[in-house]
């Protein structure tokens, strides 16, 4: 464990995190032109009078176009996520889907996000028609209670798409998690298991859900690996999170930003429609570079939102420290997620002001190490 007692490990850790990095920056240019390049080129405007040829109705073109436009979107990423979510884990031995395997959950995760990605394009559209001025504050209240929405139903819906999430039957753990989660005054509505090890060699564990829906999560391969105060540490880290109310705190934080970018952006309306040659912000054809705008946005306000989380992330560490006063567990659970996940000890400190949603690892170990019970 750790950089002393795992150094090919953490070699493998740097390569990794570096490989990483550089598919992040080409995977966010391709994002950001994929939508732009085509209606710079009036490819979406011939796609939409391509529909107008067909007499539909003009509600059943707008659907047909935002989900072509989304599956599109995700067509054109396949290479960069087979490349990370496939090649990588697997060349790195983190991997342990097949291929087909691998390609059942982009399929389910394609349809995911086409839904969605429609479901809230066309929300938008029939808002800046039905409301007038008003689309910016209707939008960000519909775009709000869709956020604590996908929250609630988590464990319900979204996880169970990709994992078999099943109550832990080890009674001697799902005892000790208890007596955790009596200590730290949040109650959760159940302990459960994930099946990690079909898909991967990494550990994780976490609180979903909100309310009466939320959950205690642990990974199979943490059960596996690490001992019991190592496993402790870790979920201890989580409950933080639940304490702390962090989940219900980043919502607010991204509300926040949202509203924040959608009432400006309706104050530059006037000024901005010309700059991008749209008539007005309900023509259709036009989402895609609309999408770009939004994109561009919080590509921008990342650093801050990261700076942030990883403020939230260090509470929750001394959190963990306090409620189980057992630092050198916390300090051994980090270190072998650090081996195990492969998480660099000390990646560059560029990208962990701009990239990173967690303190470094070597921080969090630090922390635990001078760690007075």
């Amino acid at each position: 464990m750790g950089p002393l007692t795992c150094p090919e490990r953490q070699l493998a850790a740097a390569r990794l995190g570096a490989e990483r990095r550089r598919l992040f920056v080409l995977g966010t240019l391709v994002s950001l032109a994929t939508p732009l390049l085509p209606y710079l080129t009036g490819t979406w405007e011939s796609a939409w009078y391509a529909l107008a040829a067909t007499l539909w109705p003009i509600a059943l073109r707008t659907a047909v176009f935002l989900v072509a436009f989304h599956v599109a979107l995700s067509v054109v990423m396949l290479p960069l996520a087979f490349y990370g979510g496939y090649v990588l884990p697997r060349a790195y031995e983190l991997g342990r889907q097949s291929r087909n395997a691998w390609t059942v959950d982009w399929l389910k995760a394609t349809l995911l996000t086409t839904v969605i990605g429609s479901f809230i394009g066309g929300a938008f559209l029939f808002l800046v028609i039905s409301t007038g001025p008003h689309w910016w504050w209707t939008f960000g209240v519909f775009t709000s209670l869709i956020g604590l929405t996908f929250v609630f139903v988590m464990p319900y819906v979204l996880v169970p798409l990709f994992f078999k999430m099943r109550p832990l039957d080890d009674a001697e753990t799902v005892q000790r998690i208890h007596a955790l989660v009596n200590r730290a005054g949040a109650p959760v509505r159940d302990i459960c298991s994930l099946d990690f090890s079909r898909r991967t060699a990494e550990a994780n564990a976490a609180v979903i859900g909100l309310g009466r829906s939320r959950r205690v999560v642990i990974a199979d391969t943490l059960l596996a690996e690490f001992t019991p105060s190592e496993v402790d540490a870790v979920v201890a880290h989580e409950l933080g999170h639940h304490v702390h109310r962090d989940v219900q705190r980043l919502l607010l934080g991204n509300a926040v930003l949202m509203w924040l970018g959608l009432f400006v952006a309706s104050r530059l309306e006037p000024l901005a429609l010309p700059v991008l040659s749209l008539p007005n912000l309900a023509y259709v054809p036009g989402y895609p570079v609309l999408l770009f705008v939004t994109e561009l946005f919080f590509i921008v306000a990342s650093p801050l939102l990261n700076w942030w989380s990883r403020q939230l992330e260090g509470n929750a560490d001394r959190f963990a420290l306090t409620l189980t006063r057992d630092p050198a567990a916390f300090a051994a659970a980090m270190e072998r997620l650090g081996c195990q996940n492969l998480v660099e000890w000390r990646p560059p400190r560029w990208a962990t002001a701009l990239l990173a949603s967690h303190p470094p690892l070597y921080k969090r170990v630090e922390l635990a190490q001078a760690w007075k019970v």
